[in-house]
């Protein structure tokens, strides 16, 4: 806090702090956010989510009559936005009859932070009152100043350096809002000091054998602003982003997203709009409450954090830059959380941070990366679950102001803070040996934990990988096996180095993969592998053992897999009785054989899901395909029960081999495979993808093999199969069915110069074949170069419409993207033109924008002069109607150069400081004539920009560009269709003063792309066996496999 006195400690780089002053906040620039009760169907879940919010503390629910009712933290003007768009939305809380008797309530159990009696004065008492055990010092400051104060706790604090012992950090209040957080780790502090000093023998021994630090406050700043009026529910840092000296809801920080570990690996996982509640900052670690938490990691190596969050009743662990990937580490953190039937918090969900969504720059993952800790974060109870504890009490949960306020009451409070208890003390416990941990549900970490599948597709001669996780302190680490019942085999190990992907040191503190190999089987064998390793203090140990065969059904030499995915055993089509083997196999094997390769096959419905190493990794590239499969189905699958109701919702679900077939290719092109995946339905995930959060259920939530019912949850009630895989791995984005196409052209290698049919077959006709929007038209490869993908193809056919170029095969296209600037700009040269001439642009344009808030301006100056103006479309269509919500004022902070065609006023003027403001907006109703009157530069150069301005939230599809011309009285002066190039047009970057990253697209159709290639990968939106002939199948797929070994 500004003013702190402190004294320097000789062996500690933190300041001991003495004394504690108040903090003066800085002005609020508008009404604070509330809580607010969104009710909405699920195909209107984009705008909603494109309004920024943290989906891991948004739950989606389900109402009786299957619609998504979600609690949203909202600004007044994203709230009228959401109403204009459709979206029933009402205020929470504390404004009825009920939220008043809750607030009478309240016994003021929160506490300030700065202040006479805050937190940081309560944690200076306990420091002065308990001086044997406690140290408090300042680990940094805040942007307005404050210390970030950190509490130590262990015998002889003060004289011991610091690190000494093995450390544990429970830190809290990264989120402002969360006001249990601190409260939770404020009474967990008095119960290690409190417990010592009394002598209970248990507190006694952690704290004399470990090092306990306690962060009350990992954002101070953020955490005094929601004491102000109106500011409840302010989450971020008080940053201020835009320098103007008051606090609107463009600035702040996430200091949860801010951490130097894959900080701004996507958009998803973090944000990089100032609007947004993920915004991740600058750059990595460029906030100083980041680089202070950073600051004691560094120093002491903690080997467990425990990151208190609220509100959601989670407790989650391991990656969570990736959905779905363990880590060796994990085996650790699993004993310790326990699992959906045995929590290690009752009543909370114990799994994988990345199990729901993924975020980047986290606490977590720059903890067990960076610092080789092992981290956790509980999300603590809501409110209404709080509320709902004792229907006798006073508080009501439809009372509740948002889910982050939990009652301001002893009893409640108390309760969940005891519940959490046991798995508090539980992480400290197991400091001394983290791979022996000590868990509250009496759970152990494996010494040695091995990988074990049914089938080898080995052949004579060749080596079997087996994977084993085992402890790092073990030493003689071995893989042994025995070939049909005979001598036991012993060979040395290697350490695995994580793959292509997923990262060499996630989770890798206290456990590392190793990989052994089984040599000299051959087809036909039976196979036991266990691994053996010498265990300090305890000898010789085991992990358990298993059995595979070695199969004898693979032609020597094979190098390509085809895997069939028909599903013929499933519902999605039924298929006629009696089918019992693949109906297209040997088309793709005809295919493989006829590029040169040797193909074997692998059939989904007889032999199960292929295991990465067991199957996959036996072949350079594997050919996935569906044939007239649109989605893995059981009888039980076909539809999702949503509600309690009578709502059944279909393609919503998948049978949970399909999951694990996912991940098992995706473990394969992680240890560098590579893969075709073909079918019309590829990387389709159903109705539901908006509000599960991006993908298709699997079955129940801990029990996957139960058929998926909401009855609560979109987010919690199943598991889900996420989208990530297509978007991340295969370079689709999004997808959507493209009707009415009769063939595929080939745009890019390897498909260059293809022109192939598309006729479908009898039992599969064309009628949803994917169109992909790729990842790198979303997330540029200049700034997401590991995302890298084009078209390599596209559909022959599809009816012109208003997102297909006007004319030819190529535009300039721009698909929405929140908070953009995008420009397309050429300079005119009109020095020989008189205005007699009648100098004109014209262009064809498409555009489907939301309504008011995001705009295409037509942008013109005199080069060389800041005389900018926007011009109007001489045909009409244009309007001089100002930005909606533009008073306001987000629209013009996030782009600044607008300011020279509008000026910022209640309500705003269409005039800025140089030009005036026109503007096309909504929908175009397809491709129209627009024409712009160039006379006024008649003898001068004069530079033209076609012009995209999004808000920070929700959009249409977009804008489109096609056979642009300079005319005169006399005729044409240039054209440009864009067939061949961008001709004398450029993709310009945003203006200056302007963050946004984004550019239009010189492309093909965007939505209309049946191939998307990466550097390993190929993804069809048709089959294969839907092309006319053999020939031409073989050509096909000659030229993908050729590309993908090249």
């Amino acid at each position: 806090m500004p003013g702190a006195q402190a004294a320097e400690e000789a062996d500690s780089s933190f300041p001991i702090v003495t004394q504690v002053a108040d903090v003066k906040l800085p002005q609020s620039g508008e009404a604070g956010k509330k809580a607010y009760l969104v009710t909405f169907e699920a195909q209107d879940a984009a705008k909603v989510f494109a309004l920024g919010i943290d989906r891991t503390e948004t739950p989606m629910n389900s109402t009786p009559d299957g619609k998504v009712a979600a609690e949203l933290v909202l600004s007044e003007a994203e709230a009228a936005k959401l109403t204009k768009s459709g979206v029933n939305v009402q205020v929470r809380g504390n404004q009825s009859a009920a939220g008043a008797r809750s607030a009478t309530a309240a016994d003021g159990v929160y506490k300030r932070y700065a202040g006479e009696d805050g937190l940081a004065a309560e944690l200076l008492e306990i420091s002065k009152a308990n001086p044997s055990i406690t140290k408090l010092v300042s680990i940094g400051k805040t942007s307005l100043g404050q210390d970030i104060l950190a509490i130590k706790v262990s015998k002889d604090a003060k004289s011991k350096r610091d690190g000494d012992k093995p450390p544990v950090v429970y830190m809290s209040n990264q989120h402002a809002r969360e006001w249990i957080t601190p409260e939770m780790n404020r009474r967990l502090l008095h119960y290690y000091v409190d417990g010592y000093k009394s002598g209970d023998q248990e507190i006694k021994k952690i704290v004399n054998s470990t090092e306990l630090w306690f962060v009350l406050s990992a954002n101070p700043d953020g955490y005094e602003w929601t004491w102000q009026p109106e500011q409840r529910q302010w989450r971020k840092t008080l940053r201020d982003n835009d320098n103007n000296g008051v606090i609107t809801s463009a600035d702040g920080v996430d200091p949860n997203r801010n951490f130097s570990y894959k900080w701004g690996y996507d958009n998803e996982g973090s944000s990089p709009d100032p609007f947004n509640e993920t915004y991740r900052g600058t750059g990595p670690n460029s906030e100083p409450e980041t680089k202070a938490i950073d600051a004691l990691m560094a120093k002491i190596d903690p080997r467990f954090v425990v990151n208190y969050h609220s509100a959601a009743q989670l407790l989650l662990y391991g990656v969570g830059w990736q959905v779905s990937t363990p880590s060796p580490d994990d085996h650790i953190a699993k004993a310790l959380a326990g699992d959906h039937n045995t929590p290690a918090i009752p009543g909370f969900e114990s799994q994988l941070g990345a199990a729901l969504y993924t975020t980047n720059g986290e606490t977590d993952g720059f903890v067990d990366v960076e610092h080789e800790g092992v981290a956790f974060t509980p999300e603590m109870s809501t409110c209404e679950t709080a509320s709902n504890w004792d229907p006798n009490d006073a508080w009501d949960p439809d009372a509740c102001e948002s889910i982050f306020t939990f009652p301001d009451d002893e009893t409640l409070i108390q309760r969940e803070f005891v519940n959490n208890i046991p798995f508090a003390l539980s992480v400290a416990k197991s400091a001394p040996q983290p791979d022996e941990p000590v868990s509250s549900i009496g759970w152990t970490a494996p010494d040695l934990a091995i990988h074990k599948f049914d089938t080898s597709y080995a052949e004579k001669g060749d080596e079997q990988e087996v994977a084993v996780d085992a402890k790092q302190k073990l030493s003689d680490v071995k893989i042994n096996y025995k070939v049909n019942g005979g001598k036991t085999k012993t060979d040395g190990v290697q350490r695995w180095d994580g793959g292509e992907k997923y990262g060499t040191e996630d989770g890798k503190a206290w456990y590392r993969q190793y990989r052994g190999s089984v040599d000299n089987s051959k087809p036909g064998d039976s196979v036991e592998v266990w691994y053996t390793a010498k265990k300090p203090g305890k000898g010789k140990v085991e992990s358990e053992h298993f059995t595979y065969k070695v199969a004898t059904n693979v032609e020597p030499g094979a190098d390509v897999l085809v895997i069939a995915n028909e599903d013929y055993k499933g519902v999605n089509p039924t298929y006629p009785a009696g089918t019992n083997a693949p109906k297209y196999a040997n088309e793709y094997l005809d295919a493989v054989r006829a590029g040169g390769h040797k193909p074997a096959l692998w059939d989904v419905d007889q032999q199960g899901v292929p295991d990465a190493l067991g199957v996959l990794g036996h072949f350079k590239a594997v050919v996935w395909y569906l044939g007239d499969n649109r989605l893995t189905q059981d009888a039980a699958d076909e539809f999702v029960p949503v509600g309690g109701g009578p709502t059944l919702v279909p393609d919503s679900q998948v049978a949970d081999r399909a999951f694990q077939l996912t991940m098992e290719v995706r473990d394969y092109l992680n240890e560098g495979g590579k893969l075709l995946y073909s079918g019309e339905t590829t990387a389709y995930y159903g109705p539901l993808r908006g509000v599960n959060g991006g993908g298709i259920y699997y079955g129940l939530k801990g029990e996957p093999q139960t058929p998926c019912r909401i009855t609560t949850s979109y987010r919690d009630d199943c598991e889900i199969l996420s989208d990530d895989f297509t978007q991340y791995y295969l370079g689709a984005y999004d997808r959507g069915s493209v009707n009415g196409v009769n063939g595929i052209v080939g745009t890019q290698p390897p498909l260059a110069g293809v022109n192939v049919g598309l006729p479908g077959t009898a039992s599969n006709p064309i009628n949803e074949a994917g169109g992909f929007l790729t990842t790198s038209t979303v997330l540029p490869p200049a700034q997401f170069p590991q995302f890298t993908s084009y078209s390599a193809a596209e559909y022959a056919g599809v009816p012109s419409g208003p997102f297909t170029p006007y004319e030819g095969v190529k535009y300039v296209a721009g698909p929405h993207q929140d908070d953009v600037y995008m420009r397309l700009t050429r300079t005119i040269d009109l020095t020989g033109v008189t205005a007699a001439d009648a100098a004109k642009l014209t262009a064809q344009m498409s555009w489907d924008v939301e309504e008011g808030y995001d705009n295409v301006i037509v942008e013109a100056h005199t080069v060389g002069q800041d005389d900018w103006t926007t011009l109007p479309d001489l045909n009409g269509r244009s309007s001089q109607t100002v930005p909606a919500e533009c008073e306001a004022g987000f629209y013009l902070k996030d782009h600044p150069f607008l300011a020279h065609y509008l000026t910022l006023t209640n309500p705003c003027t269409p005039s800025g400081t140089s030009g005036q403001w026109n503007a096309f907006t909504a929908n175009s109703g397809g491709w129209q004539p627009v024409a712009f009157d160039l006379s006024p530069y008649a003898g001068k150069q004069v530079e033209v920009s076609i012009s995209y301005v999004t808000d920070p939230s929700a959009g249409g599809t977009g804008v489109f560009i096609d056979d642009t011309k300079v005319v005169t009285a006399g005729g044409v002066l240039d054209a440009e269709g864009f067939e061949a190039g961008l001709g004398p047009w450029t993709l310009a970057g945003a203006p200056p003063g302007d963050h946004s990253p984004a550019a239009f697209l010189h492309t093909n159709s965007v939505f209309g792309n049946s191939v998307v290639a990466t550097e390993d990968t190929l993804l069809f939106g048709f089959g294969l066996e839907q092309l006319p002939t053999q020939a031409e199948k073989n050509a096909v797929l000659g030229r993908a496999v050729q590309y993908l070994l090249d």
